[in-house]
């Protein structure tokens, strides 16, 4: 049985591609009212289209998850159009590879103001929509999902930027949760962890490696098997299989999770 959404608000950062627009289209398909923001507005308005026009509901905005006024504007767009927002996707990210002698500070701070604090800014300043949740409808409880990697959790070679800023959003979650339980919000805090999914950011990576001679690969095509191969069920994940996983977190069908993590890598690092 697939868990309605039917009835909650739900705001997807970098919704416009990917992993972020195979959630926004889940999201709306189970009942969600979706509002799909963006840096790439233009992408944003082409999912939220997608969405309508399969008959869901979805508002594209454009967000650069950075900026802390951003993120105001669109609470307080939010803010008069609902009375709440009862999930909160924060899938907004960069990518930064090579050799970590060689990444600049500013390099390494550009990607930890995408993927660490844009993270934390969504949390912060959309909060008072998670309590109204709550409010709204006692015992109700609101569902921030944060997107991680299994790079947040293991090593991997010349990703150092990216690796901290993913262990970082894993352990921000975790500290959101105990704060928001300890404080009687009703607002779970979890993170996903994606292994090889099949998007532009992995092919970038991919040929980085490739043009680097960091794998045993001439070609994307070939590089993309290396990596179905690191994966014990022997393929790359699709957005949607990152999507299926958020959709659950964002339901109710997982009332009790809250802290934890949601690795969804094929079975790649149980090895």
């Amino acid at each position: 049985m697939t868990e309605s959404l039917e009835g909650k608000i739900a705001l997807v950062s970098g919704g416009g591609r990917a992993i972020g627009a195979a959630t926004a289209k889940l999201l709306a398909q189970r009942g969600a009212e979706v509002l799909v923001s963006d840096i790439a507005t233009q992408e944003a308005e082409a999912v939220a289209a997608n969405i309508c026009a399969e008959g869901g509901r979805a508002i594209a905005l454009s967000l650069d998850v950075r900026s802390e006024a951003g993120w105001q504007t669109v609470h307080d767009y939010i803010g008069s159009r609902f009375p709440k927002l009862d999930i909160l996707v924060n899938n907004a990210a960069v990518e930064l590879f090579g050799p970590s002698e060689e990444i600049t500070l500013e390099e390494w701070r550009a990607v930890q103001a995408v993927n660490v604090e844009g993270v934390f800014l969504g949390a912060k300043t959309l909060l008072p929509l998670l309590k109204a949740v709550h409010r709204e409808t006692p015992g109700a409880t609101s569902s921030v999902i944060n997107l991680s990697s299994v790079a947040g959790i293991i090593g991997r070679p010349d990703q150092l930027a990216y690796m901290s800023s993913k262990g970082a959003v894993r352990s921000m979650s975790k500290g959101l949760a105990i704060e928001y339980a300890s404080k009687g919000f009703n607002i779970r805090v979890n993170s996903v962890h994606p292994g090889g999914i099949e998007t532009p950011m992995l092919n970038n990576v991919l040929q980085y490696r490739v043009e680097e001679e960091i794998i045993p690969a001439k070609t994307l095509a070939e590089a993309q098997q290396l990596m179905a191969d690191y994966h014990p069920l022997g393929r790359l994940g699709q957005p949607e299989d990152i999507a299926n996983g958020v959709a659950f977190l964002a339901s109710e069908a997982s009332s009790f999770m809250t802290g934890t993590e949601l690795v969804i890598d094929g079975g790649w690092t149980a090895q």
